[in-house]
């Protein structure tokens, strides 16, 4: 589905069709899901590269810009979190009177926009390059938004994972940690690229426009840097985890230690009157069963005692 918004006395809305006669009016053509069939109409009015029209009809493609004598072609991601974290491929194509921006799903940010004819004339009006810009800011500015829901994610997962770790919270930082990883490997070519237009000379970005494209840059760097962070905490909680893990194994493990131990004196006593040996001292008298589990239990509160001591039990343990 193709929206095309064009400036002539005002913004208007074009067709597909009417776009050979568009072309000397600042325009704005906004893909979403682009068909085959569309991909070749502005391939042949905008003279696009056949290798352009292959990367905007094809999905996962690398981060990248790429000049050519008629445009700017540049793919960037967004992000974007409804339950899960999903990256957005963004194909920008900025020419000297036009914009094209394509993507697989509608995006808020653009649909906002699109409703917006005073915003749109002023963007338009300034330039194409102007218009690149006000999108990519966009989509940039998002993943703060993003990575500080999940930074608040990790937070109540950090407080359960001291007083009750459990599989569930492995499960939802493993989560984490993919996502955040995902995301790594696209911020930081992300964040160089757009360096690029910041830095370099284009043939279709204005001297005006760089200081913008250069703050740009700056909140790519910040992404970068908080990403980092996100990341960090991510691994923190997961190692904290397993150390949680790994004492409460301890616990039950120093547990059934010290059953075993208590439990190996009682066991002897008992074989031994356990055997079927006529005489054994104390067997004929009345009382004999009671000495021995007397005796047993003094073995049992003694050892007990000997643990208590040694501070192997009823320590009080704080987080």
């Amino acid at each position: 589905m193709l929206d095309i918004f064009y400036l002539n006395d005002g913004v208007k809305k074009g067709k597909l069709k009417d776009l050979p006669k568009l072309k000397q009016f600042p325009t704005w053509i906004d893909c979403t899901a682009i068909t085959k069939e569309e991909a070749n109409v502005l391939s042949e009015v905008y003279e696009l590269h056949p290798l352009t029209t292959e990367d905007i009809l094809q999905s996962n493609t690398r981060v990248k810009i790429e000049d050519f004598p008629n445009y700017l072609l540049c793919v960037f991601y967004g992000i974007e979190k409804d339950g899960e974290t999903r990256l957005i491929e963004f194909d920008f194509v900025l020419g000297a009177h036009f914009v094209l921006s394509n993507h697989e799903k509608p995006v808020a940010t653009f649909e906002e926009l699109k409703n917006n004819d005073q915003k749109i004339s002023k963007l338009l009006a300034k330039g194409g390059d102007f218009f690149f810009h006000s999108l990519l800011d966009n989509e940039v500015d998002n993943f703060f938004r993003v990575l500080e829901s999940i930074d608040e994610e990790i937070a109540p997962i950090e407080e359960e994972v001291m007083t009750n770790p459990r599989p569930e919270l492995l499960r939802r930082i493993l989560q984490l940690k993919r996502s955040l990883g995902r995301v790594k490997k696209i911020t930081v070519p992300q964040r160089e690229k757009i360096g690029t237009l910041a830095k370099e000379e284009h043939r279709f970005i204005s001297k005006k426009a760089i200081p913008y494209f250069r703050d740009v840059y700056d909140h790519a760097v910040r992404v970068a840097d908080s990403l980092d962070n996100s990341r960090e905490a991510t691994v923190n909680t997961f190692d904290v985890y397993m150390s949680a893990m790994s004492n409460r194994t301890n616990e039950v493990m120093k547990l059934l230690s010290m059953i075993a131990t208590i439990a190996l004196p009682l066991t002897v006593i008992s074989g031994i009157y356990g055997t079927n040996f006529d005489h054994l001292p104390g067997s004929k008298e009345w009382q004999g069963f009671w000495i021995m589990m007397t005796l047993m239990l003094t073995i049992s509160v003694c050892m007990l005692y000997f643990f208590y001591k040694r501070r192997w039990i009823f320590e009080h343990r704080r987080w």
